[in-house]
């Protein structure tokens, strides 16, 4: 069912296998506010909904802020997530190396509240998700 649809997002939530897929790939470009925004949606939809499993599309997304501020805003995303009950986040590839890097630091770190994995394809992030999801 989709919870949320805009220019910039839409949030399609399956509640039988409690997975939500957050697809940002409608547009092309992506400013600072709108991502602040955009992750602000995402957050507060998996708080209400109390989603165990989010999937993030944004393979086609173009961010046009620089790669710190970047950081800082996904560092800001993680914390905000580790204060709900999400136990899986799987995330697509973008084939963008700045934003690569910091997925696998963030995949590194043992001090979140739930396990996050970068895959290459979409059918393989959702099996993953199904798992003990």
């Amino acid at each position: 069912m989709i919870l949320f649809d805009s220019p910039i997002i839409r949030l399609d939530y399956t509640p039988a296998t409690d997975i939500l897929i957050a697809d940002l790939s409608n547009r092309h470009e992506f400013y600072s506010l709108e991502i602040r925004e955009t992750l602000q949606i995402i957050v507060e939809h998996v708080r209400h909904y109390d989603v165990r499993c989010l999937l993030m599309d944004s393979r086609k997304r173009v961010l046009v802020i620089d790669d710190l501020e970047y950081a800082d805003l996904m560092t800001n995303f993680r914390k905000a997530l580790q204060a709900t009950n999400l136990r899986k986040l799987a995330r697509l590839n973008t084939g963008i190396a700045g934003r690569e890097t910091l997925a696998r630091s963030f995949d590194t770190q043992t001090d979140s509240s739930y396990v996050m994995r970068t895959f290459t394809n979409f059918e393989q992030a959702i099996e993953w998700l199904k798992l003990n999801g």
